[in-house]
């Protein structure tokens, strides 16, 4: 067998694959005994049919198709293993010249993995940045948690900013009626301006079962552009009003939650959780710039299919979790007004940059040869397994040696990340 390879765009190589007349007889004789066994010809058992009937019901070109399928399926691996390429997804073969008493020619497109050439990551610089917590962030988060401890008071009297209420309400635009701009029993609170500027502030005044008909017009930058900047007509009904009781923020609030023993204790834990929170996210952050970095700064071809591949991916996993949320996927797709392919077109580049992170944590691994604990990866395991009632139930709903490989992959990817951060905030 004789080869020869080129390269082509995009990670691709193209093997232009030569079987000699020689070898190909040793394949020619492997079909027709092949298609001796598969023939049915009258007066002869399966299997029983004598070569040279085979040769005359078939025909020498058609046993030679036969020989050439055997030979590319027994070459192609070789001349790719030969040849030591990394392929992905399935080649492309095209028989270039089949003929009796000739060589077979054949040609095979592949794509590879590609070539990554590393900058010199020992160079990279960033720094971690020191996020600090505020008294008022903790203040606003203790507020919220006491916000989930309020009791609603009905009253009969007019809602008053600050108040809870309940509303029907209907929005027209020109007299018509907006789709989706209508909803029974609507809660918000007086104030909170989730809704439009000037919504809320007709709310105020009116009492349980009393009307309004008002209009407000929608801000420029509104994200439905039918409805940016257009007066539009409500009709609003106050089925409920209700007084907001917050309870008391004091030590006896804090043991309500837990294992708190005062207020300050109950602050204190509330600091260290978004205390956490910043640093992770300043570690996310410095780890952006880093690959920033690397990625400017090394030089590989990316294939069509990876990135295809990655889409394929990002998809899966925003379909899960929609799903395990309890949405239909094509309902969220509906109420989005998009597409699974709008949604890919718009994943492009991010798809991309998470090809290119994959390749680069694969060839710095390469370099640096981290490997992770027996015991540590256990311990992460059975992390995710404990989730479970039983080892019996987790068997069946879990691929426990896929779980194994995908975490020891993170654990990977972690520690290069945790190898990088070290050398960019040395060089800073």
């Amino acid at each position: 067998m004789k080869t020869t390879i080129k390269n082509l765009p995009k990670s691709q190589k193209e093997i232009e694959v030569e079987i000699s007349v020689e070898e190909m007889k040793n394949y020619v004789e492997q079909a027709t005994k092949k298609l001796s066994q598969e023939i049915k010809i009258d007066g002869f058992r399966p299997g029983k049919v004598p070569l040279e009937i085979v040769k005359q019901k078939i025909g020498e070109l058609g046993i030679y198709q036969e020989a050439g399928d055997l030979a590319i399926k027994k070459t192609y691996l070789q001349a790719i293993e030969e040849n030591k390429l990394e392929v992905i997804g399935q080649p492309k073969i095209e028989i270039i010249k089949i003929a009796p008493d000739n060589p077979l020619e054949y040609k095979i497109v592949l794509t590879i993995l590609p070539e990554v050439k590393l900058c010199d990551y020992t160079k990279i610089k960033g720094k971690l940045e020191k996020k600090e917590v505020e008294d008022k962030k903790v203040d606003g988060e203790l507020e919220k948690i006491q916000k989930t401890r309020a009791k609603f008071i009905t009253i009969q009297e007019p809602a008053q900013k600050g108040d809870r209420v309940e509303i029907d309400f209907e929005s027209r635009l020109g007299g018509v009626k907006i789709d989706g701009g209508e909803s029974k029993n609507h809660p918000l609170v007086i104030g909170e301006s989730l809704f439009v500027p000037g919504f809320e502030d007709n709310l105020i005044g009116l009492k349980e079962n009393e009307e309004k008909k008002f209009s407000v017009i929608f801000p420029k930058e509104y994200y439905k552009k039918e409805l940016a900047g257009k007066n539009i007509d409500f009709k609003v009904k106050m089925k409920l009003v209700q007084k907001i009781e917050l309870p008391e923020l004091n030590g006896e609030f804090a043991k309500s939650l837990g294992k708190f023993k005062d207020l300050e204790n109950l602050k204190s834990s509330i600091r260290e959780g978004m205390e956490a929170e910043a640093k992770n996210k300043a570690r996310d952050e410095l780890r952006e710039k880093i690959i920033d970095q690397i990625i400017a700064g090394s030089e590989m071809e990316i294939p069509d299919l990876l990135i295809e591949s990655e889409l394929d991916l990002m998809l899966r996993e925003l379909e899960h979790n929609i799903i395990q949320s309890g949405i239909e996927f094509e309902k969220y797709l509906e109420n989005l007004k998009t597409s699974r392919e709008s949604l890919r077109q718009g994943w492009r580049k991010d798809a991309e940059r998470r090809v290119k992170l994959n390749l680069i944590m694969r060839e710095i691994n390469k370099k640096e040869e981290i490997k992770i604990e027996a015991e540590a990866l256990k311990e992460k395991v059975d992390q995710i397994l404990k989730a479970y009632s039983g080892k019996e139930e987790a068997e069946k709903n879990i691929d426990v040696q896929r779980l194994r490989e995908h975490l020891e992959e993170a654990m990977v990817k972690d520690e290069i990340f945790k190898m990088l951060e070290k050398i960019a905030t040395n060089n800073s």
